[in-house]
């Protein structure tokens, strides 16, 4: 009896938490619907931004998980240029759509309205400025692989697109480097990769080939103060963390200037390097890639050279 007793009044409690629940959900529902700001308000922060955007704007939401959102409101304004910059160099601002207090930026705003709960905030950019962008001139470089009869160039060739996509890494896009056909994933060309953090990066393929260098130069690239190189391995491999490292080496006429060993884990990583010495004249720059093992290094990389924007 003692025992039925005591099962009945776990039944009872079961009972009385799963009203206490569902009680606290219709009071809460009205409260957190109210936290969310309507499609109205969405509406009007966006035709706010619209009518202040500069080319060389970013826009960003606070917190991360409305970006779709915003992109939906706004995704039609931003250059792929822009919206995948693998730093904040060549910004001119930064428009953040923000709501329940999140932020991007501690410092405060040049500007700041508020529309039914979705705050927007603008920051001038004191960003370096872009001398050369090795992504955008891809197509002026020369691309050859080491091979045991010596190096061999890769040829910039029109093909069939790619759409990359689960396992399959990055884009492939339609004009590229070709290096090697039975090895379709040995090319060099721009695309974005989705790094660790699974944020856009816009850069240059170039899967190593194994211990032979895959190797991509430019003539005549005017420098500036640094020479900013970011690189990193797609997202869906990296996460592993059980493949060989990629090494990145670069040269600037014929000297090795740096060198990048990036490891699974990694993330967005790089080098920043001083070329304070050589501002205004031009130089050969060569990126060269190997590896131990070159099973799944969808490694790609960002370049540019920069010098300090000038302060009014």
């Amino acid at each position: 009896m003692a025992e039925a007793a005591r099962k009945l009044s776990l039944a009872s409690w079961a009972w009385v938490l799963f009203a206490a629940l569902a009680a606290f959900e219709l009071l809460a529902d009205p409260v957190i619907r109210a936290a969310i700001p309507r499609e109205e308000a969405w509406r009007q922060a966006s035709a706010f931004v619209r009518e202040r955007f500069e080319p060389n704007d970013r826009i960003v939401a606070a917190p991360a998980w409305v970006d779709p959102i915003v992109r939906g409101e706004l995704g039609d304004l931003t250059e792929l240029r822009i919206a995948a910059l693998p730093d904040r160099a060549g910004v001119g601002r930064v428009w953040e759509l923000g709501i329940r207090g999140a932020t991007t930026f501690d410092a405060a705003p040049a500007l700041e309205r508020n529309f039914a709960g979705v705050r927007v905030r603008m920051w001038p950019v004191e960003s370096p400025k872009i001398i050369y962008d090795f992504v955008t001139r891809i197509r002026e470089a020369e691309v050859e692989i080491d091979t045991d009869a010596g190096p061999l160039a890769c040829a910039w060739t029109r093909g069939r697109a790619a759409p990359g996509g689960l396992e399959r890494g990055p884009m492939m896009p339609a004009e590229r480097f070709v290096c090697d056909r039975a090895r379709p994933w040995l090319w060099v060309g721009p695309t974005i990769l989705a790094d660790l953090e699974l944020q856009p990066r816009r850069c240059i393929w170039q899967h190593p080939a194994g211990p032979d260098a895959v190797r991509t130069t430019f003539i005549d690239v005017p420098l500036g103060e640094r020479l900013v190189v970011r690189g990193g391995i797609d997202y869906q491999v990296a996460r592993r963390r059980s493949h060989a490292p990629v090494t990145l080496r670069v040269w600037i006429d014929d000297e090795i200037a740096a060198e990048l060993v990036h490891h699974d884990g990694d993330g967005w990583s790089g080098l920043d390097i001083d070329t304070s010495a050589h501002r205004g004249s031009d130089a050969s720059v060569r990126f060269e890639t190997t590896t131990s093992d070159p099973y799944a290094r969808l490694f790609c990389f960002a370049a540019s050279t920069q010098t300090e924007a000038p302060r009014d």
